[in-house]
């Protein structure tokens, strides 16, 4: 299953403070866009090969779009699995609300979309005047990469979520990068080898984030999945561009990163690595189905280890990620959720330190966590769900969560296992 998130965070220009006067600026910004244009093929070395469809929308039209957007791009039950697994690791309560929360988001914050499914460039009408500008670059910069990759099937060739988000960080990262590039090429500075204002960059763009009360209030594992394509996706941009210069806007999409591992890590990209599939521990549920499944990257990995147990740890331990799936069961009546989980380390120290992080995790997302036996490489408990089970094995930590049965039965999974 591909994640649903991962499908909603495209061609969004974010970080949009409001102005009155935002609709007659941007309709003379539109009269700007060809000699925009030629600055931005001489950026990326890609020639615009037709005109740019492009319209001024309001902040309720951007609402509206972003609507249908999640509506063609998922359905109902796509977004359930979603929260269930949000839940389900602790990324999210139980109220969570994955589509109302991700319009409020992006209508809070978009100051302009590029559709690639209709070619068309949307420019708010409540951004201020600075704002719409880059906004209007950034966007530029998908309607020339569209012209010459398809974001839209570029997107859709993606194995994984943790792939598809990978992608959209090339997409938006690269549009990001765009657009701090013009901007100060406008005073005859350049990013190219300075990677430093690349960083400081991004990190300004974390810190502006924070400003803004629906965004900085919406569960850590929404904040960091909307901005990572913006923020590392940029610096993954300033690493190709160091490394191949000008036919890194192509490369990018020729030879797409397969994870967020990747993203994180550019030279794992240079070195071709790719995720390992780890086994998951045995599972049997009588009358229980599979209802989703998927994998579960670095950039999960470091959101669930900052969100439970903070940034150091998390910065110590998700590097040594190598690999991670799951599945989600449920019973007949779709009352009861379980989850199978495992993941691989790049040794087994780093299994370790993860295998105690996790047990740590499951600790603090329940507080019926009960231990009720352990061993120096697995761990039996019950929480408000249900039975857990948490194993070290080498490489690699699994866990089943939300087991049915007494303890008795929890003893028998624990033996099996």
């Amino acid at each position: 299953m591909r994640r649903a998130l991962a499908a909603l965070i495209l061609g969004l220009t974010l970080i949009a403070p409001a102005s009155p006067q935002g609709a007659e600026r941007a309709l003379v910004l539109f009269n700007r866009i060809n000699s925009m244009l030629r600055e931005l093929e001489g950026i990326m070395g890609l020639r615009a090969i037709q005109p740019i469809q492009r319209e001024v929308l309001t902040r309720d039209e951007i609402n509206k779009l972003v609507t249908d957007r999640i509506a063609e791009e998922t359905t109902a039950e796509e977004i359930r699995q979603e929260e269930l697994f949000l839940r389900m690791f602790g990324f999210a309560g139980e109220d969570f609300d994955l589509a109302e929360q991700v319009v409020d988001v992006m209508t809070e914050q978009a100051a302009a979309l590029y559709d690639y499914k209709t070619k068309t460039l949307y420019l708010s009408d409540w951004a201020d005047e600075d704002m719409q500008e880059f906004a209007l670059v950034h966007e530029l910069a998908h309607a020339l990469a569209d012209q010459h990759f398809d974001l839209g099937k570029f997107v859709d060739k993606a194995d994984s979520s943790d792939e598809d988000l990978a992608r959209s960080a090339v997409i938006e990262g690269q549009a990001s990068w765009v657009m701090t590039e013009w901007l100060f090429n406008q005073t005859g500075r350049s990013l190219v080898g300075n990677r430093s204002i690349a960083e400081a960059s991004a990190a300004s763009s974390r810190v502006e984030a924070k400003d803004y009360p629906v965004y900085s209030t919406s569960p850590l594992y929404l904040q960091r999945t909307l901005l990572f394509p913006y923020t590392d996706g940029l610096l993954f941009q300033q690493s190709l561009v160091d490394k191949y210069g000008k036919s890194a806007f192509r490369e990018m999409f020729v030879r797409p990163p397969n994870s967020t591992r990747q993203i994180l890590d550019p030279e794992a990209y240079f070195r071709g690595d790719k995720p390992d599939k780890p086994k998951l521990p045995r599972l049997r549920l009588k009358g229980w189905s599979r209802s989703s499944e998927g994998d579960i990257g670095e950039l999960d990995h470091q959101i669930l280890l900052e969100q439970h147990l903070g940034e150091k740890i998390a910065s110590k331990t998700a590097p040594a990620w190598r690999g991670g799936r799951y599945e989600l069961w449920e019973d007949a009546d779709k009352q009861h959720v379980a989850l199978r989980y495992g993941s691989l380390w790049a040794g087994a120290d780093d299994a370790r330190r993860f295998f105690d992080s996790y047990r740590k995790i499951c600790e603090k997302k329940d507080p019926q966590f009960q231990v009720l036996a352990k061993s120096r490489n697995r761990i039996l408990a019950r929480d408000s769900r249900g039975g857990l089970l948490i194993l070290l094995d080498g490489p690699t930590v699994q866990s089943l969560e939300g087991l049915p049965g007494d303890d008795a039965a929890l003893k028998a999974v624990y033996t099996d296992n």
